[in-house]
C-alpha cells in the first residue's frame, strides 16, 4: 500500500458564528485519486486552503509528505508547499504574456532549479501533455491553457496534486479530454490527487468520492471509475 502523501487530522475551523468543519479527517494516498463534493457553502475551497496552508484552521494537524504544515511560517512553509504542492486552478491562471514553456519553466525557476534543468523538464513534461508550441498562453484553447496548469503542477515532481473546479470553466468535449488527463496523473507520476467538484462525471473518475457537508467528510462510493 502507497504512503499518505496527505492526511488532514481532527481539523476544526469556525469562520464568524459557523463551525465549517468538526473533526474533519482526510487522508490521500500516494498514486490514489480523491473528489470531494458539496454544496456551495460547505467549506470545499476553505478546506483546499488548509491543506495549501493558506488558511490555518482553529485545531487540528495537515501533512503533507510526512510534515504538518500548521507547525511551519513564512519561507519554511512557502518552501515546503513549493516543493511537495501542485495546484491546478479553474482558469488556469497562467502568465498570459509568457509561453506555455515559459510558464511551465517558471514554477521550477522559483523553487531553485538551474535555469537549463527548469526549461528541459518543462519541454518535457509540455510534450507528454501535448501541449503545442506558442508565443503565448493568451492564444491558447481552454484546453491547452489547462493542460499547461498541469504541466506547471507537475514540475516540481510533487506528493500532491490539488485541483479546484479544473473543468469548470470548459467545453463538454475538452472537459472530458482535461480529466482524462488529470485523473492519469496519479499513475504515471506516483502523486496522490485531490480533486473539488461540482460535477459529477468528473467526481466518478477518482477512485473515491467523498461528500462535505455539515463539517465533515462522508464516502459517497468505495471506489470510482478510475483512470488506470
Amino acid at each position: 500500500m502507497n504512503e499518505p502523501v496527505l492526511r488532514v487530522k481532527k481539523l476544526d475551523h469556525t469562520v464568524g458564528v459557523r463551525r465549517l468543519f468538526e473533526s474533519l479527517d482526510l487522508e490521500v494516498r500516494a498514486g490514489e485519486s480523491v473528489a470531494i463534493m458539496g454544496p456551495s457553502g460547505s467549506g470545499k475551497s476553505t478546506l483546499l486552503s488548509c491543506i495549501l496552508g493558506l488558511v490555518r484552521a482553529d485545531t487540528g494537524a495537515v501533512e503533507i509528505a510526512g510534515t504538518d504544515i500548521t507547525a511551519l511560517r513564512g519561507a519554511a512553509l512557502a518552501r515546503h508547499r513549493s516543493r511537495h504542492i501542485g495546484m491546478v486552478f479553474q482558469f488556469g491562471e497562467l502568465l498570459p504574456e509568457l509561453s506555455p514553456l515559459d510558464n511551465v519553466a517558471l514554477a521550477a525557476l522559483l523553487a531553485g532549479v538551474p535555469r537549463h534543468d527548469a526549461y528541459r523538464q518543462a519541454g518535457a513534461l509540455l510534450a507528454e501533455l501535448d501541449v503545442p508550441t506558442a508565443s503565448s498562453s493568451d492564444h491558447m484553447s481552454g484546453g491547452e491553457r489547462q493542460r499547461t496548469a498541469v504541466a506547471r503542477a507537475l514540475i516540481n515532481s510533487p506528493a500532491l496534486l490539488l485541483a479546484d473546479e479544473p473543468t469548470g470553466a470548459l467545453d463538454t468535449e475538452t472537459r472530458d479530454r482535461v480529466a482524462e488527463l488529470l485523473f492519469s496523473m496519479p499513475a504515471r507520476h506516483q502523486c496522490g490527487l485531490l480533486v473539488v467538484t461540482h460535477d459529477g462525471a468528473i467526481a466518478q473518475r477518482a477512485d473515491r468520492t467523498l461528500s462535505l457537508l455539515g463539517g465533515a467528510l462522508s464516502a459517497t462510493n468505495s471506489s470510482g471509475t478510475g483512470a488506470r
